[in-house]
């Protein structure tokens, strides 16, 4: 057999099994070396990233379990509101007690204070220290109905006053709420 002719018939074979030597060659390197030098980087940086994670969770735990009195604001001041704020809240927030909401409602101009939108901005004026909050004490007869008809002018504002006194008015069998004589309530 020549040689010459050899290579002739099979110059494409032996030019593509010297390529696929070289790159199984180079994927072995790749694989083999490579990460062994980088694999700590990747992990250090997980590392960093779970440190800062729970960094991250401490300080939410104290922004939670700070009380609204503890950050100074000076006032006035604006607010945008977020996504599940109403205006108890924010009240709470500036002033240590959501009864201030009626101040925030007026100083806004607020149409519906039951309606706020995330993104708006209130302004969150300096409470007088006369503002307190309203209450009233049920005696016999009366209702949340009429409560609210003495407070607002109508009855159909009742559903405020049961919805600033949670866990103290009851439910009766049939639905309706159940309040007692002798029981204070928040008049919003």
């Amino acid at each position: 057999m020549n040689l010459k002719s050899f290579w002739q018939s099979s110059r494409s074979t032996i030019i593509s099994a010297i390529i696929a030597i070289i790159v199984i060659a180079g994927l072995f390197i790749l694989f083999n070396v490579l990460p062994a030098n980088q694999a700590t980087k990747p992990a250090q940086k997980t590392e960093k990233k779970q440190e800062q994670t729970k960094e991250t969770n401490k300080n939410a735990e104290a922004k939670k379990t700070e009380k609204p009195t503890e950050k100074k604001v000076k006032l006035p001041t604006k607010y945008t509101v977020v996504r599940g704020d109403h205006l108890w809240r924010i009240a709470t927030h500036f002033y240590g007690s959501g009864y201030n909401w009626t101040l925030l409602a007026s100083e806004n101009k607020l149409a519906n204070p039951d309606i706020i939108h995330a993104g708006n901005v209130l302004t969150i004026p300096k409470a007088s220290e006369k503002t307190t909050a309203r209450t009233h004490t049920v005696v016999r007869g009366d209702s949340l109905w009429s409560i609210a008809e003495k407070s607002y002018g109508t009855g159909f504002e009742w559903t405020k006053i049961r919805d600033a006194n949670p866990g103290k008015i009851g439910l009766l069998p049939n639905g309706r709420p159940l309040i007692t004589p002798g029981q204070v309530l928040a008049i919003p």
